[in-house]
């Protein structure tokens, strides 16, 4: 176990271990070795690129689950149970999982349920103790698809934490969904219920404490961790999260289950695997499952036996290739881009396995939720991610079309009920009335980013931090430091404080990204980088964000205060009481007279204030059949 060789081999490693690693040019040659309940793993040891420049070791491509290929594609993830007869190698990154990259071709494979594992090794003077560390388990952004295929961890492996980076299913074939048994969906929020459950079972022999576990999501996969949180099915696996610009309230967060039977039938039709008139008579839906149109035309019904052959039928499809057409591709540079939201979570029907089968207002307001301490923080200019396209490219298009667009762009079409009030409300508002006049800039990224994650994160605060035993911890991120995401429009300059930019303090994706610009960071950038770093790990290890004399993070739960992060160039930290109160007052009243209520996502049920529903997922079953069959293997 790791646990054991930091705490008897420690000088060891402090003594000759560092000096060997500084000398040598290639740090891999160092073995880290562990042993799991899966057999020996052996990584390797590397020196950070920043602050201590500490010895992390490093396991990369550890599987937790079977490979979901051939008849395992659109199900849900089986449990790894083979024992390493061997030392099983964690030195590479494993490729992503399927998705389309900016050239619109098919890139990563199906084989690509991996943990990456990093270990900071911590040296024995000043009486440092041998305890387990806290575990913070990653979700990367993106169910359509991830910019990074190795995720730069060094800013965090500069605090006392293990940082677990998890890769799960992606675009079609983590969100495909019939709204059956035949495909329930939401594969990839079960691969990472599945990667939980692996660390639960041998986090120990890393060095972790399996009891000291946070969840942390950014943006899409935010949406995902918030859905986890939510749902008592996931007791027992992680204790807190932190949860950065999306909650599961996003208007493209969750999928109805109409909606995703609807998509699923065109992708299968589109395959040529629905059955021929001849065989049984149905009816004509759209073909082409990347139109916001697809919501309309009959719903086909299949009994159980056809709906078997059509999902054997695309499992049966060998070339992924040929997945392209039907796959999501969010441009995010194409502000008419709402393909993020085809394949998404979907409300499922009860079963053992199933995550969502609620509408997560729903759960808030009924109080079904877990209550557990979480961080949740929006950026300043949330909205640039998606107003910045309009405002270097085609600002008139949006203009010129204003309410025909406005609610795709929002990615409110499924959602509203009265497209014409809501689009007159939204111009009144922003606008006056008129949408070439005023502040163009400013009134198109604040009208995105309310509808989009402020509006979502006030209902948040509102329906579950109020109906909260535990602590809960908000912040507004308005800090402009050295990097920031609207480098990705090509221009290289600052628009404001963009949706990602925050991120970037605690995993160094921009710098990386960004390389070539030869920038480097400021005294502030590396001030808020001590910030933040420390604070995600004192969240992590005793549920409470603190760093060196940093004001206070008030309870928002308690206080209704939040502190906000960073005032322009500035990284100064205030409290602050008020989240643009005017901008939510409007939404409030918007979404309480406009849009459909949350019930119409949800199977018929009767829902309770009670605790009948806090059942523990079938993680010991699973890891008694695993642990059966390793016995069996030990043995044999």
């Amino acid at each position: 176990m790791l646990r054991a060789r930091r705490c008897i081999s420690k000088r060891w490693l402090g003594v000759f271990t560092v000096l060997l690693v500084s000398l040598a040019s290639d740090s891999r040659a160092y073995t880290a070795k562990v042993t799991t309940r899966f057999g020996r793993v052996h990584g390797f040891l590397r020196n950070s690129d920043y602050g201590r420049q500490r010895l992390v070791a490093h396991y990369f491509g550890i599987p937790y689950a079977e490979p979901p290929v051939g008849d395992l594609r659109f199900r849900n993830p089986k449990p790894w149970c083979k024992y390493f007869t061997r030392a099983f190698a964690a030195m590479k990154v494993m490729p992503v999982c399927v998705q389309l990259d900016d050239n619109m071709n098919v890139v990563g494979q199906e084989d690509c349920l991996y943990l990456n594992i990093n270990v900071p090794v911590i040296s024995e003077k000043h009486g440092e103790s041998c305890a387990l560390l806290p575990v913070l388990v990653y979700v990367h952004s993106g169910w359509t698809r991830t910019d990074y295929r190795h995720l730069p961890t060094d800013y965090m492996m500069d605090q006392d934490v293990i940082l677990v980076v998890v890769q799960y299913r992606l675009n079609i074939f983590g969100f495909f969904g019939t709204g059956t048994e035949a495909s329930p969906g939401n594969y990839g929020l079960k691969d990472i219920v599945m990667a939980l459950r692996w660390i639960q079972g041998n986090i120990g022999s890393f060095g972790g404490d399996p009891n000291s576990v946070t969840l942390w999501g950014h943006g899409e996969a935010a949406s995902l961790v918030h859905m986890l949180a939510l749902t008592k099915k996931t007791e027992g696996l992680f204790n807190r999260y932190i949860i950065q610009s999306a909650t599961a309230l996003c208007p493209m967060a969750v999928n109805s289950r109409t909606r995703t039977r609807k998509i699923a039938l065109a992708t299968a039709r589109s395959f040529d695997c629905l059955p021929r008139n001849d065989e049984k008579n149905v009816t004509t839906t759209r073909t082409n499952v990347t139109n916001e149109e697809e919501e309309e035309g009959e719903q086909e019904e299949l009994d159980e036996e056809h709906e078997k052959a059509m999902m054997h039928c695309l499992r049966e499809v060998k070339d992924i290739e040929r997945f392209r057409k039907v796959m999501n591709y969010p441009k995010q540079k194409d502000w008419r881009s709402n393909r993020c939201c085809v394949f998404a979570p979907t409300i499922e029907k009860e079963s053992d396995d199933a995550i969502v089968t609620v509408h997560p207002l729903t759960i808030m307001e009924h109080r079904l939720f877990r209550d557990i301490p979480f961080i949740m923080g929006v950026v300043h200019d949330e909205g640039l991610y998606k107003s910045i396209a309009i405002l270097t490219n085609v600002t008139a298009k949006l203009l010129n079309n204003f309410e025909t667009n406005l609610h795709h762009v929002l990615q409110y079409s499924q959602l509203i009920s009265n497209v014409t009030g809501f689009t007159r409300a939204i111009g009144d508002f922003y606008f006056g009335g008129n949408v070439f006049t005023g502040s163009l800039d400013r009134n198109i990224t604040e009208m995105i980013g309310d509808a989009l994650v402020f509006w979502p994160a006030y209902q948040t605060l509102k329906y579950q931090s109020d109906r909260m035993n535990s602590s809960t911890y908000f912040y507004l991120f308005s800090y402009e430091g050295t990097f920031t995401s609207t480098f990705d429009s090509g221009i290289p300059k600052h628009f404001g404080v963009s949706h990602g930019d925050d991120l970037n303090y605690l995993l160094p994706i921009l710098n990386k990204k960004y390389h070539d610009y030869m920038l480097h960071n400021t005294e502030n950038d590396v001030t808020m980088i001590n910030i933040m770093t420390e604070m995600w790990a004192g969240f992590a290890t005793k549920g409470v964000p603190e760093a060196w004399k940093v004001t206070p993070w008030p309870d928002y739960k308690k206080s209704h205060r939040f502190l906000r992060l960073g005032a322009g160039k500035l990284s100064d930290i205030a409290e602050e009481s008020e989240l643009f109160p005017k901008r939510m007052a409007f939404w409030e009243e918007l979404t309480a007279n406009l849009t459909l209520n949350p019930i119409d996502f949800d199977f018929p049920q009767y829902i309770e204030d009670d605790e009948s529903n806090s059942s523990v997922p079938k993680q010991r079953s699973e890891m008694f059949i695993c642990l059966t069959m390793l016995l069996a293997i030990c043995f044999l």
